[in-house]
């Protein structure tokens, strides 16, 4: 009987503290990423097209609640026949990531990525101040600036780092602009496939 007893007291011992384990693995699923000092970027990105140039590159931060919302400042080009022709877009972008979910064995999924950029374009086609040309109200501002939102979704995994894992992803986009989405409201004919665009990048933390 006192086997029994000890035994008893033994799992009521036991459980609780697998209990606590099992919180603390909950817990630490989803914490924040290891941070750099306060003005370092937390990630460097590199993207193909999305309405900020055929190749852009750049740098970008996560806060927010698990770092799950992100900012980015990026740099982007198209050339045209040399450099003096090139456009150079200059772009801010704020979205918010879902938290990965295991796919297949390593990989994780972000299934939702969404947000909005606002870019602005130097290049001789474009206008930083309303042209004087086209009549009031043909534009709604400088045809330079333009807003961006998208949508998508990321696959990554981590990576074996010198001090730390480091996180790469794979991430791919659909897109508009406001001009492309005011347009399609004014015109009819245009068709919804008309407005978007699609955009593949990477990004790795550092």
């Amino acid at each position: 009987m006192r086997h029994i007893t000890h035994l008893c007291l033994l799992l009521c011992l036991t459980l609780p503290l697998q209990g606590l384990a099992q919180d603390d693995t909950l817990k630490t699923d989803k914490v924040d990423r290891p941070k750099n000092s306060r003005w370092a970027p937390d990630y460097l990105v590199m993207q193909h097209a999305g309405l900020i140039g055929v190749l852009s590159a750049g740098i970008g931060y996560d806060f927010g609640k698990h770092d799950r919302t992100n900012a980015e400042l990026m740099y982007g080009f198209s050339p045209n026949h040399g450099f003096k022709n090139t456009t150079h877009t200059f772009t801010t972008r704020i979205y918010y990531q879902s938290h990965p979910k295991p796919l297949y064995k390593d990989f994780m999924i972000s299934w939702i990525k969404a947000g909005a950029g606002i870019s602005m374009t130097i290049g001789e086609q474009f206008e930083t101040f309303f042209p004087k040309k086209y009549p009031n109200g043909y534009y709604i501002w400088p045809t330079a600036t333009r807003i961006l939102p998208f949508v998508g979704s990321s696959l990554g995994r981590n990576f074996k780092g010198r001090n730390r894992p480091i996180y790469g992803e794979f991430y791919g986009e659909i897109g508009s602009s406001e001009v492309m989405i005011i347009d399609k409201y004014r015109n009819k004919g245009i068709s919804i496939p008309d407005i978007l665009n699609l955009a593949v990048g990477v990004r790795m933390t550092l």
